[in-house]
């Protein structure tokens, strides 16, 4: 199995290891090997206008998950929401004909911390997370809502406690709860 991994710095980020965190993770569930095309502060924006290098230029794998928004709903750089769901659109229009629509995941942005956190609040997180879970629908993707998980977690501020410990990017408690998440949803789309 392949994947295809691309977003913003929630999948991009090392936490303990030379690769990226989340990779070390789903490693530990899945024998398969991983393409992860993140890049730390992309937009929706950027990941549109990048997806030729990011997408279009990579292996084609069995899945593609696609984590993006998290810089969008930043108070001091926000894409307003109709352009947010433009830019999803678009990712999604340019993307259907490479990959079968169940086989890409939408994540929606992650909850945040919001006693550390201050340019990001689970109110825009749910906004913009709502936006994510509409186009995945009308394009019939896959999605995993990664806030909603987040918040019911019952060690919710303990997926945060990591290096940057900024209320937004994960350690390694986050990494792991994101590769479960991916794991069960790559289980109940082959199955």
């Amino acid at each position: 199995m392949e994947l295809l991994l691309t977003g913003d710095s929630i999948i991009a980020r090392p936490e303990n290891h030379s690769i990226p965190e989340l990779n070390f993770q789903l490693q530990k569930f899945l024998s398969c090997n991983i393409y992860n095309t993140a890049i730390s502060g992309i937009n929706s924006g950027g990941l549109a206008l990048s997806l030729p290098n990011l997408v279009f230029n990579q292996p084609k794998c069995n899945y593609l998950i696609i984590l993006v928004g998290t810089n969008d709903l930043a108070t001091h750089k926000q894409v307003p929401l109709r352009q947010f769901e433009k830019n999803l659109e678009l990712i999604a229009s340019s993307i259907i004909w490479l990959y079968y629509p169940e086989k890409v995941i939408f994540i929606t942005p992650p909850a945040v911390d919001e006693n550390k956190q201050r340019v990001r609040n689970n109110r825009l997180v749910m906004e913009y997370g709502n936006i994510v879970k509409k186009v995945a629908s009308e394009y019939k993707f896959s999605i995993i809502d990664l806030a909603s998980k987040m918040q019911e977690n019952k060690n919710f501020p303990e997926i945060f406690n990591g290096k940057k410990n900024d209320g937004l990017h994960f350690g390694v408690n986050g990494y792991k709860l994101l590769a479960n998440l991916i794991v069960k949803k790559i289980n109940q789309i082959s199955n």
